[in-house]
């Protein structure tokens, strides 16, 4: 049973939120999008929380913290990719089964198939 999977893509820049919207609904998903901090904690909330996050750790207005604290607090823990320029702290940051940093380049191929994995990952029955 193939499910269609709700994506949150947080990013500071509209063109962005736009062009990954673009990208990923061609591949079947259900697309929100979040300008902010506040709308992603707004997301995050909801009774139905999307099935995984696309973040921007430079949005407007969060407390990135906060919104990877909400996320795995949720039952299932809710995955969230990193979409950022990396820097040496996020190297250094641990990778977890439910957290991953993607640096943003102009290939969006490696971000779709980083979500794609996670979703198989923690949703084998599903997809």
């Amino acid at each position: 049973m193939k499910k269609k999977f709700t994506i949150l893509i947080a990013d500071r820049n509209k063109n962005v939120r736009d062009f990954l919207r673009r990208e990923f609904s061609a591949e079947g998903y259900e697309i929100i999008t979040a300008r902010d901090g506040n709308e992603v904690l707004l997301e995050i909330g909801r009774d139905t929380p999307p099935d995984l996050i696309i973040l921007d750790l430079e949005i407007p207005d969060a407390d990135n913290s906060e919104i990877l604290e909400r996320a795995q607090n949720l039952n299932p823990p809710l995955p969230v990719v990193i979409h950022t320029f990396l820097t040496e702290e996020a190297e250094r940051d641990s990778q977890s089964e439910t957290k991953i940093y993607i640096e943003k380049s102009g290939n969006v191929d490696h971000l779709k198939s980083a979500v794609a994995d996670m979703l198989r990952r923690l949703n084998p029955e599903l997809v």
